[in-house]
């Protein structure tokens, strides 16, 4: 492996972007409108949102502070830079962009053992300067069964035991997608402390495995785990690649992007079935705020209109407290295809309404999933949303069905005079023009008195312009 970078550049940028916070929470509780799926489940769902954002940047503050140092490095082409620039990244999968700037172990061989007909695989572990992270699966018998009522708790934590006794207990949890491993009934990532460069193996311990009651399931697993240098085959090389595309309005004629809103890839990772793609989209318009933008791919198809298929991916990357950025990335699933293709976005912001309301008038006590038609045209921003029907969720929780003909695509409402329990939103995938979206609101019990009035505090538009970008690996 190539000796590491060592820049007191690097270190000057350290100080500037370790203090990462998120944005002010009247913003963000009434953006997250648009994120949550089931509308009773708003409040607790915001919760785990709010602590799983102040995990990641946690964990991602050593990796926030080596994309800036990219973002000027790119500006010069000398042939030195550009071997830095490969020396400071690399891709794992199942892991993710990892920080090279110093060395990086890896497992030397998978660690399987089963026991009554249960097999658990230690897959990966990877050890930075930042973190050490395990990743293990297990598969269950084809006739295993989980009763109702049965009790999953197990207070007791994994452990990573170091060869001089020290046990460290994961800092981080979650969940793996297992469609590489149709045969796994669950992948599951412990991040632990950084552990140091000599050592060369450690013995993890699981205590129970997530998500399977302790009754029904061996329990004290053991695994002895053997380091060794990571190598080429171990880790691909991340490719720095800054592609804008140049927006343009619905008509003919070019013009100045909208809020001054730019789509940016950046960069890609070579897998053997794909291709990663990592970018961001900035704004410069006050208007929006913080996290008030997004950028949706649509499609994307080859030279010869070929439709390629892809998915969601992690952008391993949180936007600096104040910054008009966020940053997204897509997995493409082929490596068939002829070049160059085209990826078609479509790009969303939230933008202030201006108190546009409507009323209704609920029973005293509704019940679940109670249904009621409100038929009113309200104008938002000089344009029509149509409130349809409203259904009572349960726990104070009302979900909303609007449509606008308009480039509204989502809106978040509040009730000026009650203190709201939260609010929500539904939908998913790209947005359209013209599609049914949800928005919901949180009443603190008991429920006020009817009738109710809502008010518009946010609408989410779709940005027109020609937001592709063509891009060849």
């Amino acid at each position: 492996m190539s000796d590491p970078i060592r820049s007191s550049e690097l270190e000057e940028l350290m100080k500037d972007v370790v203090n990462v916070s998120e944005p002010d929470a009247e913003f963000m509780n009434s953006l997250r409108a648009r994120f949550i799926a089931e509308g009773h489940a708003s409040a607790k769902k915001n919760q785990e949102t709010q602590m799983k954002q102040k995990v990641f940047l946690r964990r991602l503050t050593w990796v926030f502070a080596i994309l800036v140092l990219v973002s000027l490095v790119v500006l010069f082409t000398r042939p030195t830079v550009v071997n830095a620039l490969k020396r400071l990244f690399g891709y794992v999968p199942n892991i993710g962009i990892i920080d090279q700037t110093a060395a990086v172990l890896v497992l030397t061989d998978p660690v399987t053992v089963t026991r009554e007909s249960i097999t658990v695989t230690v897959e990966q572990a990877v050890l930075t300067n930042e973190k050490t992270i395990i990743v293990y699966s297990y598969i269950l018998p084809v006739d295993f069964f989980i009763p109702d009522n049965t009790s999953f708790g197990d207070s007791r934590s994994p452990v990573l035991i170091l060869p001089d006794g020290t046990r460290l207990e994961p800092l981080v949890r979650q969940r793996l997608n297992t469609m590489d491993c149709p045969q796994c009934s669950m992948r599951y990532e412990l991040d632990f402390s950084a552990i140091p460069g000599n050592v060369t193996g450690a013995v993890l311990e699981l205590p129970s495995l997530v998500a399977v009651p302790v009754e029904l399931a061996p329990q004290d697993w053991k695994f002895q785990l053997n380091f060794k240098v990571a190598d080429s085959s171990d880790i691909v090389p991340v490719i720095q690649e800054v592609v804008t595309p140049a927006p343009t309005a619905i008509g003919s004629e070019p013009a100045s992007p909208a809020y001054g809103i730019t789509n940016t890839l950046d960069k890609f990772v070579a897998l053997p079935d794909g291709y990663i793609l990592y970018g961001n989209i900035s704004w410069t318009d006050p208007i929006i705020r913080p996290y008030g933008a997004n950028s949706h791919l649509a499609s994307i198809k080859d030279a010869n209109g070929v439709e390629i298929p892809f998915d969601y991916a992690d952008a391993e990357m949180y936007p600096a407290e104040g910054e008009l950025r966020q940053y997204w990335a897509y997995k493409l699933s082929s490596t068939d295809f002829v070049a160059p293709l085209s990826l078609a976005f479509v790009v969303e912001a939230a933008l202030p309404a201006n108190e546009g309301s409507f009323t209704f008038d609920p029973d005293p006590d509704p019940q679940q999933w109670q249904k009621w038609d409100i038929d009113q045209a309200v104008l938002v921003n000089n344009e029509s949303v149509h409130v349809l029907s409203v259904e009572y969720a349960g726990e104070g929780y009302f979900l909303f069905t609007m449509q606008s003909d308009s480039n509204i695509i989502g809106a978040a409402i509040t009730d000026l005079a009650h203190p709201p329990m939260g609010g929500g939103g539904g939908g998913g995938g790209v947005p359209v023009v013209g599609d049914p979206f949800g928005v919901g609101f949180g009443y603190q019990l008991p429920l006020p008195e009817g009738p109710l009035t809502l008010t518009f505090t946010l609408v989410d538009i779709l940005v027109p312009g020609d937001w592709n970008i063509v891009w060849s690996p």
